[in-house]
């Protein structure tokens, strides 16, 4: 690819006008060369050059280079660039952009190669030339400085970034440093005898001296540096204090070079000083005489071991950039030295190793965690440990083992040396007075624990990896130690006596075991691998225990001890895998049954908790503090949080304990004094009190975190003043924990999902605040921002600022029980104007202000008129996909009405066709929506936006109307029923056996061809085959103990008594709505016969059930009275029986006694005489705590993902599940698919309700997940229906669910009716 431009490549450049523009160049850049201080720095400085220069694109020759490519390249760019506009798209599919994909083609064309190599050729010329005018400027120079200095010495040159950039080069080296001596060979060698050991100490020092002027890069590579190498290490080992802190010092400031050859060569020299300090010259300290850091012996070796140490904790920052080489070598002569094992004299002591020496400086191995942290340094470190250090981790092994063994002696020595060793600090400098609070003496058993320290951190940051844990099991005194071993001798530390109140004191081996372990915890692998194992776990809760059971004579741990231990568990509960060993033991939940086993770890911490709240521990012992109380509270919080973990943990009535105890503290509060400013270290018992009470609240308030959970928060009575908390801290934007990534806004919507939440929101203000945040996004802007440029034009239907407060007002009007709380009874304003001061503050106010915006006092007052209205139709689309908002939202505010009404305005005058624009295409979408009843296959809903016009096609295709009914293009055409009889199995096994008595064999039969025909012909499984099967099973069911949980009740009501009574204006307007929708699936006919017949059985369902229902005295609008929505169940049952209201009843009758009766029919138990009065009057259907709740758990392990999914987006699984089985999948399944759930329900139990739910969110997931990332998750699940999902293709699925849930969930549903 070649064109004459590019052929001709740089032909006009020549060296005569590179050299002027890089003396140029180079001229300017002299100052900040000379400052750089290195050859490394001054080259850094040209690298990053235009980075840091803002002269860069002004220097001559920079602006020779661009001309240069734009005449080269120029061309070939101008031609890709037209290849690219011809073929209208990228040429690799692997490139990220078209710029890219232009930039490769270039950079591989021959115009480019010819360009980079003219280019160097002519620059390297140039700099050639440069640097001989140089040269011969430095010989003169040199010729009379030598007058001045003498032979053999020369001075550092004036211009050092012109010489070559080598190791060699003494220039680079030495830039601007005048002090610097640079030897020639022969003075090297003169320096070398003088630091010959033979030679007078006098003679010595001077020789180092000398050495330390030279700078470091020319003293390595003189040919004599093995010569002087052997000189600073006889130094170092000198016994004259002056010539071996010279050497010292010298090798310190070596260890500055940036070179890291240099640094290698330094740092193993020091470290074969320290190997032969050991190896040669005997004993450094033996255990029973301890160590004097005081003895001039033992200050320097400490010296030489810190700056050993200090280098050991430097050069991970930048050994990647090194060398494989320099690492191997570093590691290796580490390792050497610390596997070094001086030789015990025989009948001696124990030596003190370079272990003991090391771990005094750096107790915790801070070095070997910066060596472990990386990949790069971790893998070499692990293999040269396994291949030739071993001994090193054997040693520190059998060291804590020892350790551990001897602490179980209670009158051991070393019970005294941690109290000692935390109070002092390690002095490493012999000038330090005992005054000064240092330590200077160390006893043997001190000495080890130092050991100690060192060789748990060591292992528990080995533990993390896999490669660490390979290395078990260790041999240690003929038994063979494993990883479990290991940690349950660490974790036996943790009870000590004589400890503190208070945990963290420094040093103290209960502290550093729960550190490691905590650090274990925090390590998915590792977790999985060490600490998820019944007998750590056992060993870690004995204290806990022996608090629960205590022993006579036997003392229980102290405070320190069990807030140690709850530490620990926290950090395990804070992870699903943690949990779950916690929740199931080591085996886990494979099998998905319920754990009876009460000796799991949960089970032990819950009871402690519980009887620690009421007091009720064993009096042996004190009352535990608050703060151990509170600890294991939380605990057991993080599983109650959680829907499997509350499911174990709720025949405990942990909730019930803390709210007992959160009224006598709160009651503690109210007559405690004042509280003052806490002063640290110091709480006055007011301030505890208070502190403990808002512990208590705060864990009260994440039983909000589940269905279940929100159920029993609401029976504490508690719900008003956790959700009062919630508020405050929710508006201060604070994290629900410390092991909480997320806020309060999953808890905000699993709250809002109920009436009784609704209620404690808007008695909190919650409600007004965010109303009044949204009113201030869309109508009045930040006055306070300094406006730099005009706001973009939003061109979202929501835009981004507003976004949040959308999703919040959402997820708030989600659930109808909620709706109607902030919503019944309620009436507009509808005043004559409004000023622009009159804000909403409630969602009465949300809807007249932002929904219904029908009259030009609303309009006028609006300063964004269509962005707020867009804002608000967008909301009550969302709302009114639950039928029953719809339905109260028409019967009170007319919103049909008012919406037809605006399209009607919205006219042109000259033809009285209605205007296509932004607001008109939302109104006719809700129109739609609003009247249309219909699944994926069996209605079109418009869509909101214009769609592209091409070919002179009209961009709005869809007719808009300003009157009902809606035109014919928004409905389908749907087939008529067959009258052909089609025979299946199904059908088979009915006729076969219909005289059969139907007992358990007749009904398993039936179970197993109702699924193979689900599964095999699903289409053959028709309404009129569904129906007699569902009769003859309900006959069945109800003669089975296990199913027939309601009293049969015998129907009182007369004719003359219902025709007395009226449907409410919700049930009438759902009439219409399913005569309706049973004529379009021609199920019906849309006669007043029909309607008639559908009145009636309603008004008998309700007098029915209003037999067995309890008066109640609530506050919940939603109890006050009858059922407050449209019966859905009731509506499809006459609809699957064509209509016949008669035969519709007689199931109704035998089918309210059945268990599946309380989940499938919504209003079956709304104020149930059946149901405890706390059921009762809490105002939650069994649908959300028991159904929904169990969806979540189920959801959370089998398909996390989507569990995830919805925890991101601030949404929950049950507010969208009770969303769909309270209208029993009404426009969001077809007519078919809504039969067969029902159906599947009945006959196979009325757990597949739950699995249903699972099923589908699982079929959802790729959708879900999708739209989480585009952050309108909410509104998907909402607005839009279930495509493709067929029962029958997700049978096998639920099937598998059931054998692994099954056992949990419906002895679960069936304990609805028992108090």
């Amino acid at each position: 690819m070649s064109t004459p431009a590019s052929s001709s490549g740089m032909s006009s450049l020549k060296t005569q006008d590179v050299l002027p523009a890089l003396r140029q160049m180079m001229k300017n850049l002299e100052p900040n060369i000379r400052a750089a201080g290195s050859m490394d720095a001054a080259e850094d400085l040209m690298l990053h050059l235009e980075e840091r220069d803002p002269s860069f694109h002004r220097y001559e020759f920079v602006k020779l280079i661009r001309s240069n490519i734009e005449e080269s390249l120029g061309p070939l760019m101008d031609e890709e660039i037209e290849k690219y506009a011809r073929s209208g798209q990228a040429y690799d599919t692997g490139q990220d952009t078209v710029v890219q994909t232009m930039v490769a083609h270039l950079v591989n064309s021959p115009a480019y190669s010819n360009l980079t190599q003219q280019l160097m050729v002519e620059t390297k010329s140039a700099v050639e030339t440069l640097t001989r005018e140089f040269q011969e400027e430095q010989e003169a120079q040199q010729a009379l400085e030598s007058r001045v200095e003498g032979p053999g010495f020369r001075r550092a040159p004036s211009f050092g970034y012109l010489s070559q950039s080598s190791d060699n080069d003494s220039c680079g080296s030495s830039l601007n440093n005048s002090d610097f001596m640079f030897p020639n060979q022969k003075e090297f060698e003169q320096i070398g005898e003088k630091m010959d050991q033979r030679q007078q100490v006098e003679t010595r020092i001077e020789a180092i001296e000398q050495l330390g002027r030279i700078p470091p890069t020319e003293v390595l590579s003189s040919d004599n540096w093995p010569q002087l190498k052997k000189g600073l290490m006889d130094a170092l080992g000198d016994a004259n204090e002056q010539l071996a802190d010279k050497s010292l010092k010298l090798h310190a400031r070596m260890f500055s070079s940036s070179q890291h050859s240099m640094n290698r060569e330094v740092y193993t020299s020091l470290v074969e000083h320290l190997n032969m300090q050991f190896t040669y010259k005997g004993q450094k300290g033996d255990l029973k005489t301890g160590l004097d850091v005081t003895s001039p012996s033992a200050c320097r070796l400490l010296r030489r071991f810190r700056l050993m140490n200090e280098f050991m904790c430097v050069v991970p920052s930048y050994w990647i950039r090194c060398p494989d080489k320099f690492l191997e070598e570093v590691v290796d002569s580490t390792l050497y030295l610390l596997h070094t094992h001086p030789t015990k004299a025989l009948g001696g002591a124990e030596p003190l190793t370079p272990v003991h020496y090391l771990a005094m400086l750096d107790k915790k191995a801070g070095w070997f965690k910066k060596w472990m942290h990386g990949n790069y340094s971790r893998t070499v470190v692990l293999r040269m440990l396994k291949e030739k250090y071993r001994a090193l981790i054997d040693n520190a092994v059998k060291k804590s083992l020892e350790f551990c063994e001897s602490r179980k002696h209670p009158h051991s020595l070393l019970d005294e040396v941690t109290s000692a060793l935390q109070r002092e600090s390690i002095s490493t400098d012999s000038q330090q007075q005992n005054g000064d609070g240092k330590r200077t003496t160390y006893a043997g058993p001190e000495l080890e624990y130092i050991y100690f320290i060192h060789s748990l951190c060591m292992l528990g940051r080995m533990l993390l990896y896999s490669n660490g844990r390979a290395f078990f099991p260790i041999k240690v005194k003929d038994r063979e130690v494993k990883v479990t071993d290991l940690l349950v001798s660490f974790v036996q530390l943790l009870s000590l006596p004589n400890q503190s109140t208070r945990p963290y004191t420094g040093l103290d081996a209960a502290s550093l075991v729960a550190d490691v372990l905590k650090m274990i915890a925090g390590c998915e692998a590792a977790l999985v691998e060490c600490l998820c194992k019944d007998a750590v776990v056992s060993v870690l809760l004995e204290p806990v225990k022996a608090r629960l059971k205590p022993t006579k004579g036997k003392k229980c741990a102290g405070e320190a001890t069990l807030l140690h231990i709850a530490d620990i568990l926290s950090c395990l509960a804070s992870s699903q895998t943690g949990r779950r060993m916690l929740l199931y033991g080591e085996a886990g939940n494979k099998a998905g049954k319920p754990n009876r086993n009460i000796s799991t770890a949960a089970h032990t911490i819950v009871e402690f908790a519980t009887r620690a709240l009421s007091s009720t521990l064993p009096s042996e012992e004190s009352s535990p503090s608050y703060e151990v109380v509170g600890a294991y509270v939380f605990v057991c919080r993080q599983l109650y949080s959680t829907c499997e973990g509350l499911s174990v943990m709720h025949s405990y009535k942990l909730h019930t304990c803390i709210a007992e105890a959160w009224r006598m503290a709160s009651h503690e509060a109210d007559i405690a004094t004042t509280p003052l400013p806490a002063v640290e270290g110091d709480q006055t018992d007011s301030r505890r009190v208070l502190l403990w009470e808002e512990s208590l609240i705060d864990n009260l308030l994440n039983f909000a975190a589940t269905p279940k959970g929100l159920l029993l928060l609401q029976q504490t009575g508690a719900i008003n003043e956790c959700v009062d908390y919630m508020y405050a801290r929710y508006a201060k934007k604070l994290q629900v924990s410390k092991h909480e990534k997320f806020g309060y806004g999953v808890m905000v919507t699993q709250v809002a999902a109920t009436a009784p939440g609704m209620v404690a929101l808007q008695s909190t203000g919650f409600i007004k605040a965010l109303v009044n945040e949204l009113w201030t996004q869309l109508e009045c802007g930040k006055d306070d921002v300094r406006v730099i440029r005009p706001s973009p034009i939003p061109v979202d239907p929501i835009d981004r600022t507003a976004h949040k407060s959308f999703t919040s007002v959402l997820n708030l009007l989600s659930s109808f029980p909620a709706v109607y709380e902030a919503l019944a009874e309620q009436k507009l304003q509808n005043a004559e104007s409004y000023t622009f001061r009159d804000m909403p503050n409630d969602m009465v106010g949300l809807m007249e202000r932002l929904i219904l915006v029908d009259t030009p006092a609303k309009m006028h007052a609006l300063f964004n008129y269509e962005q707020s209205h867009t804002f608000g139709l967008r909301v009550l689309s969302v709302m009114c996909s639950c039928l029953d908002t719809f339905l109260l939202l028409e019967t009170q505010y007319k919103v049909q009405e008012s919406l037809l009404g605006c399209q009607a305005e919205n006219v042109k005058e000259e033809s009285n066709e209605l205007i296509i624009d932004a607001l008109s295409v939302e109104r006719n979408h809700v129109l739609v929506r609003t009247y249309l009843i219909g699944g994926p296959s069996e209605r079109k809903l418009p869509p909101r936006v214009l769609l592209d016009i091409q070919d002179g096609r009209d961009p709005y295709p869809f007719p808009l109307f300003s009157s009902f009914p809606i035109p014919k293009p928004y409905t389908t055409t749907m087939a008529g029923r067959s009258a052909m009889k089609q025979d299946s199995e199904l059908s088979r096994y009915l006729s076969q056996t219909k005289t059969a008595e139907k007992n358990q064999a007749w009904l398993d039969g039936c179970r197993k061809a109702f699924c193979k025909v689900l599964t095999s012909k699903p289409d053959l499984a028709k309404a009129n085959v569904l129906v007699d099967m569902l009769e003859k099973v309900v006959q069945g069911q109800i003669k089975v103990q296990e199913e027939t949980i309601f009293p049969k009740v015998d129907y009182k009501g007369s004719d003359k008594a219902l025709k007395s009574q009226n449907l409410s204006a919700v049930q009438q307007l759902g009439v219409q709505l399913t005569i309706r929708y049973g004529s379009h699936l021609n199920l019906v006919k849309n006669t007043k016969d029909t309607k008639e017949q559908l009145t009636h059985l309603l008004k008998q369902v309700r007098f029915f059930l209003r037999q067995q229902q309890r008066n109640i005295d609530c506050q919940l609008r939603l109890l006050q009275g009858e059922y407050v929505g449209h019966d859905w169940f009731t509506s499809t049952l006459f609809l699957m029986m064509l209509g016949k209201s008669e035969r519709c009843w007689n199931f109704l009758i035998k089918f309210s006694t059945l268990l599946s009766s309380g989940y499938l029919w919504m209003a079956r138990l709304h104020a149930s005489a059946h149901l405890p009065v706390p059921l009762t009057v809490s105002g939650i259907h069994p649908v959300y705590y028991c159904s929904a709740h169990y969806v979540e758990l189920i959801l959370q392990a089998e398909v996390p993902a989507v569990a995830s999914a919805f925890r991101m987006s601030g949404y929950t699984p049950s507010q969208i599940c009770q969303h769909w089985l309270r209208q029993c999948f009404w426009n969001y399944l077809d007519w078919l698919e809504i039969c067969h759930y029902l159906c599947t329900c009945i006959v196979l139990g009325v757990d597949y309700q739950v699995y249903t739910c699972v099923a589908i969110l699982r079929h959802l997931t790729h959708d879900i997940l999708q739209h989480t990332q585009n952050q309108d998750l909410q509104v998907f699940l909402k607005e839009q229906p279930i495509p493709g999902f067929r029962v029958g293709e997700h049978l096998e699925f639920m099937q598998q669910l059931e054998e692994r849930y099954r056992q949990t969930v419906q002895p679960d549903m069936r304990n609805l009716a028992k108090p």
